[in-house]
C-alpha cells in the first residue's frame, strides 16, 4: 500500500510547491494556472474514474490468473481513454479561452486584472493539452502494474518524473543558467516534459520485464475488447466516472455555499483546500491499494483471506490517518503564513486546516471501506457512500446552514465536515457482513 501511498502524496505536496512558485511570479498568474488546473482536475477525474472500472476486473483476473481476461481488461481502458483524450482535446483545445472565462466571472471580487488571468490561464491550458496524451498512457500502463502487484517503479518513475517538472520549473520560470524566463508557460513546459519522462520510464520498463509481466504479452495482438467484454466492463465505468464527476461538482457547490459567509471566509478555504489536496490523496491512495489487494484475492477466491484483509485494511487506513492529520497540524499555521493576505484570514486558515486534520482518519477509513465494497463489484455502495451523500446530506446541510442560520462559519465547518461520521458506521457493518465477498469473473 504505502508505495502508491506515498507517490500520490508526494506528487500533490510538489504540486503545492509548483503553485508557489508560479505565485511568484505574480498573484494574477497563479489564479490564471489555478483555475486551469480546475478545469484539468475535471479531466483527471475522467480518466481515473474509467481506469477504475476495467481494474475491478483487472485485479481478479489476476488473482484467478486469467490472462485472455486481462487482456481484455487492458483492450477496454485503451479504447475508452481513446475516447476521453478525443473529447478532452476537442474541449479544451476549443474553449479554453470561455472556460477559463467562466471561472473569472463567478470570481471577479477576487481577481484585480481579469486580462491577464484570463491570458495565463488560456495559454496554460493550450500548453498542457500536449501532456494529456503522455499522462493517459502512463495511467493505463501504471494501473496494470499496480493490477499485477508492482508498485514499487510506478512510484520510482513517479518521483522521478516530479524532480524533473521542479528542476524544469526553475529553471523555465525565472530563466535560470541562460534559459529564457517564461514565467507560466515554462512552468507549462516543463510540466509536459516530466510527464513524457514519466511515460517513457513506465513503458520502457513494463515491457523490457514483459517475462515478469507476463499479462501483458500479447494484449496488442488485438486493439479491440469483444462486444461481450464491452458490455461487461462498460456500466462499472460509466457509474464510477459520473461518481467522480458528481462528486466533484458537489463539493464546488458547497464551497459557494461556504462563500455567502464573506470575502475572509473565501480567502481562508483557498488557503486551506490548497492543503486539504495534498492529504486527503492519502486515503485515496489507500483505497485504490485496497481494491488491487482485495481484487487480487477475489479473483483467486481466497474469500477467507479477502475478509481477514479488509480488517486489517481498515484498521491501517485509520492508523496511517491519525499519523497524516498529525503531520497537517504541525503545518497549519506555517503554510498560511506563506500567503501575502489580512491576519484574520491566515487564522481563520490555520482553524480550517486544523479541524480538516482531526477527520482525516475518518476520511482514510471511509475511503477504503467503499473501496472494499467496490471490489466486489458493489459499485452502488460507491455512489451512495460518495457523490449522493455528498449531494443529500452534506450538501443540504451546508445550504441550510448557510442560508438560514447565524452560526459562526467554524462550526458550520465542523458540522458538514464532520458528518462523514454517519457513513462510518453502515459502511462498516457491510464489510462485516460480507457482501462483497464476490468473484464477478466467474462469467
Amino acid at each position: 500500500m504505502m508505495p502508491i501511498v506515498l507517490q500520490q502524496f508526494i506528487t500533490q505536496f510538489v504540486g503545492l510547491i509548483d503553485n508557489l512558485m508560479v505565485g511568484v511570479v505574480g498573484n494574477d498568474e497563479m489564479i490564471g494556472v489555478s483555475l486551469a488546473n480546475q478545469i484539468l482536475f475535471v479531466f483527471f477525474l475522467a480518466v481515473f474514474g474509467s481506469l477504475s472500472g476495467a481494474s475491478i476486473f483487472a485485479t481478479q483476473y489476476f488473482g484467478a490468473q486469467d490472462k485472455k481476461g486481462y487482456h481484455e481488461a487492458f483492450r477496454f481502458k485503451l479504447l475508452i481513454e481513446f475516447f476521453i483524450i478525443a473529447i478532452s482535446l476537442f474541449v479544451i483545445g476549443f474553449f479554453a479561452k470561455d472556460l477559463i472565462g467562466a471561472f473569472i466571472s463567478s470570481q471577479e471580487e477576487d481577481i484585480s486584472n481579469p486580462t491577464i488571468v484570463l491570458e495565463s490561464g488560456t495559454n496554460y491550458l493550450y500548453i498542457s493539452l500536449i501532456g494529456i496524451i503522455p499522462f493517459v498512457i502512463k495511467e493505463i500502463y501504471a494501473t496494470s502494474l499496480r493490477e499485477m502487484k508492482e508498485t514499487m517503479f510506478p512510484m520510482i518513475s513517479g518521483l522521478v518524473a516530479i524532480g524533473v517538472n521542479l528542476i524544469l520549473n526553475y529553471l523555465l520560470i525565472f530563466g535560470k543558467f541562460g534559459l529564457p524566463e517564461l514565467g507560466i508557460i515554462g512552468a507549462a513546459i516543463a510540466t509536459v516534459i516530466s510527464r513524457f519522462v514519466e511515460l517513457f520510464m513506465v513503458v520502457i520498463y513494463a515491457h523490457v520485464k514483459q517475462e515478469k509481466f507476463i499479462f501483458l504479452k500479447g494484449a496488442y495482438r488485438k486493439l479491440l475488447p469483444k462486444f461481450s467484454s464491452i458490455k461487461k466492463f462498460i456500466s462499472q465505468t460509466l457509474l464510477l466516472t459520473t461518481n467522480e464527476f458528481m462528486w466533484s461538482l458537489g463539493l464546488t457547490l458547497i464551497v459557494r455555499c461556504y462563500s455567502t459567509k464573506g470575502l475572509d471566509v473565501v480567502g481562508a478555504l483557498n488557503i486551506c483546500n490548497t492543503v486539504n489536496n495534498v492529504f486527503l490523496t492519502v486515503g485515496q491512495s489507500l483505497g485504490n491499494a485496497t481494491a488491487i489487494i482485495i481484487g487480487n484475492l477475489l479473483g483467486a477466491s481466497l474469500l477467507t483471506e479477502a475478509k481477514e484483509t479488509s480488517y486489517k485494511v481498515l484498521f491501517s487506513s485509520f492508523i496511517i490517518g491519525i499519523f497524516v492529520g498529525l503531520l497537517m497540524i504541525s503545518i497549519s499555521t506555517l503554510v498560511p503564513s506563506i500567503y501575502n493576505t489580512s491576519e484574520a484570514i491566515k487564522s481563520l486558515a490555520t482553524d480550517l486546516i486544523i479541524i480538516s486534520a482531526i477527520c482525516i482518519p475518518l476520511y482514510a477509513f471511509n475511503c477504503v471501506t467503499y473501496f472494499i465494497l467496490r471490489s466486489g463489484g458493489k459499485i452502488i455502495y460507491t455512489l451512495l457512500f460518495d457523490s449522493i451523500f455528498v449531494w443529500v446530506v452534506k450538501l443540504s446541510l451546508a445550504f441550510i446552514l448557510t442560508s438560514f442560520t447565524s452560526f459562526n462559519f467554524l462550526l458550520i465547518y465542523i458540522f458538514v465536515y464532520g458528518i462523514d461520521i454517519i457513513k462510518a458506521f453502515p459502511g462498516y457493518i457491510l464489510v462485516d457482513k460480507g457482501i462483497w465477498l464476490k468473484k464477478i469473473i466467474e462469467n
